[in-house]
Formats: structure tokens, sequence, C-alpha cells
């Protein structure tokens, strides 16, 4: 099998002939002209590659981006300009630093982008970024955040969102609603589109919304719109790449298919038997900790058979995968991670 027979496999519940291992392409992308990934290539790596398979386009909406030096850093500041005002967001060497919303002026501005969005297929992209990145890249489609994540993650920011939950809850719902509609249409599209696995891009991690507001907010999306993509044979992962305990209950009640960059602890905080525990069924696409690839090469080997033993011992049902850093001795761990994946190799 290549990798992305090896892929298809998992993501249909079946024995690929050895565990997955994959990296994001946002993780790879700066060194991808290093000569040592090819080996690693030949020997199952493969780079996922997130694409969108739908477009947004807007009505009276203007964006501007300024760039310049500060302080030896590049400033880069987004602003948005609508009819009833303008909002802006802040970034310095690639780290927000300012949130787009943080007034009740500022949601009204927001609110109104989200409804004079229009969203359209952009199946032919998705198709022709598929070809390009062959042989060993896996074009996964994007349907973005859900709404209330959407919120908490791209616009306002961990600490003004708990303000804003109880100071600016009218504006925060009307902005969700909008958000909701939009994402309607977007799940539509998608379902329609190319692309067997769909990736929701949550970066969900329990503390910062809790199991009432993932019951509130979260799960009722789920419920409504992923069977629309069910419907067309779609596999959907969330990617929920810190804590999750508190929430297992809800997410083994949910729709979600795959828990992806699933990430045992210290980051997370359940073990990969606990996980196949609670979610007997679900998939899981596992980051490997950044800290593990520092071991010596037989502990990091035994970790990853460990882990294997621990998620899969059928050898269905996992894949592992770099998404949350590249570790920086990647041009030895890497390949010691793939050695160790290549005794998990069946006749399949």
């Amino acid at each position: 099998m290549d990798i992305r027979e090896r892929l298809e496999a998992f993501w249909s519940g079946e024995r690929p002939d050895q565990i997955p291992l994959t990296i994001y392409q946002n993780e790879w992308r700066h060194t991808s002209g290093d000569p040592a990934w090819q080996p690693m290539f030949e020997n199952g790596l493969g780079v996922t590659h997130h694409v969108p398979s739908f477009q947004l386009q807007w009505d009276n909406v203007d964006y501007d981006l300024d760039s310049y030096e500060e302080d030896g850093k590049t400033i880069r500041r987004r602003t948005i300009r609508t009819p009833v005002g303008e909002i802006f967001e802040v970034h310095a060497d690639g780290w927000r630093q300012k949130f787009y919303l943080e007034t009740a002026q500022d949601y009204e501005v927001m609110t109104y982008v989200t409804r004079h969005a229009s969203v359209t297929p952009a199946y032919e992209r998705f198709l022709e970024t598929e070809k390009q990145i062959a042989p060993y890249g896996i074009a996964t489609a994007l349907t973005g955040r859900t709404p209330m994540q959407t919120i908490l993650v791209d616009m306002v920011g961990l600490e003004n969102f708990s303000f804003h939950l109880y100071d600016l809850e009218a504006e925060m719902m009307a902005l969700y609603e909008a958000l909701l509609d939009r994402y309607r249409r977007v799940v539509e599209i998608v379902a329609g589109g190319p692309g067997r696995f769909v990736s929701v891009l949550e970066n969900f991690t329990s503390e910062t919304l809790g199991p009432g507001r993932y019951a509130q907010f979260l799960l009722p999306v789920y419920e409504e719109l992923f069977p629309i993509l069910h419907a067309e044979d779609k596999i959907i992962g969330t990617h929920y790449d810190g804590k999750i305990a508190s929430c297992r209950d809800l997410v083994a009640r949910s729709p979600i298919d795959l828990i992806e960059s699933l990430t045992p602890p210290p980051e997370g905080d359940m073990t990969l038997t606990e996980c196949r525990a609670v979610w007997p069924d679900k998939l899981f696409w596992s980051n490997i900790n950044v800290g593990c690839y520092d071991l010596p090469p037989d502990e990091l080997c035994a970790l990853v058979l460990r882990r294997v033993k621990q998620a899969a011992p059928d050898g269905t049902r996992l894949a592992f995968e770099v998404s949350e850093q590249l570790p920086e001795n990647w041009k030895t761990s890497i390949p010691i991670v793939l050695d160790a994946l290549r005794e998990t190799r069946c006749s399949a």
C-alpha cells in the first residue's frame, strides 16, 4: 500500500498494511526543499494539505493588509471596512497580538461581514491541488471551525471570550447565529464536493469551553450538520489537540467519526488506552507529543509501539501525525517513528 491507500483503509475502519504516519503541510512547508524528506516519503510518510472546496466572497466589505517592521518584528495589520464600521487585527511574526472583537460595535461589524458573505463551490481548486501534491500529498477538505470555536479562536481570543460571554452575550449570540447560517451553506457545498476526509479544525480543548457550553454550542451543530456529510460518505475529523476528559461522554455521543491531533498527556489529559475505552468505535489520528521525539531511539520506538497496542491492538482505527510542532531533530526522529511503524506491518 502507498500512503493514500493506507489512509483510505484507516478512514474506512479497515486494516492498512501498516499504521500510517503523516505530517501537516503547514509544519513541513518551511523545510520542504530539504532532500532528507524523500527517504521518509519512500518509507511511508505522507503530507496532509488542508484544502477548501468552497470560497467566500463579500458584498460591501473591503479588506486591507498593511505590513511593516517594528522592533525587529514583522507586523501585519488586517483591517476590515464595512458601511457599519471597521475592525482590525494585528499579528507580530505570525502570532496574533490583537483580535478583531473587543466592543459591541466590533460585533456589529463582524456580524455584518458574516451576513454579507456568499459561499460558492471551489471544487476545481481542490482537484487541481490534489493532482499537484501527488504522490505523497493527501488533500483533506475543510469546513472551517464551527461557529463558537470560530469566535473563540479566530475573532476574540480566550481572555476576552470569557468576559464577552457575560458582558456582550446578546452581541455574541447574534454573531453566532450569523456564523451558523454561513456554516450550514459551507457544509452543504463540502458534502457535494471532492475529498473523502473532511477536516473540522476546531482546535478544541475542554478547559476553554467546558462540557456545558460544548453541549450548548458544539454538539447541536455536529448533530444537525454532520449527517449531511455522512450522507455523501464523508469521514469527519475534529481537531481536538488538548484536554478532553471533561467532555468525553459528550464526544462519545457525537457523530464525530475521527478525533484528529488527539494528544496524550502531558498536553492532553487522556491516554490512548482511556480514549479507546470510552470511544471504542472512533478513529484516532494521534499527534505524538513533540517532547517524545527527544527520547533515545529505542525508547521512542517502544513508545510508538506501546501506543499502537493501546489504541489499535487489531491494527485498525489508528494513524499518527505531526500536527502541532515539527521536532527540531526531525531528520533523525521521524525516521525512527517510521521504522517502528514498519513493525506493525501485516500482509493486508
